[in-house]
């Protein structure tokens, strides 16, 4: 999708997450564990390379944070607005 977007845009693309993420040392089933993960993924961006005649992927580096990010506040003040 990150492909048609920046084709399209020709926008960087976006990433959203959650304000939290999940981290698992203990865990052994990971994608990035498998061998032939790595292989099947650059296969695949060829594939879409060789589809639109060219890598439409652009770099970005830019992240924004809340300004209350991870900031504890009475429940009275949770809320900045009424209906949100």
């Amino acid at each position: 999708m990150n492909f048609l977007v920046s084709h399209l845009t020709r926008q960087p693309p976006v990433k959203t997450t959650s304000k939290w993420t999940l981290r698992c040392p203990t865990c052994t089933e990971m994608l990035s564990q498998d061998a032939g993960h790595f292989n099947e993924r650059h296969e695949c961006i060829r594939f879409f390379t060789q589809v639109y005649g060219y890598n439409p992927l652009m770099f970005t580096q830019f992240r924004a944070d809340s300004v209350l990010f991870k900031t504890r506040l009475p429940v009275h003040h949770q809320k900045c607005f009424r209906y949100v």
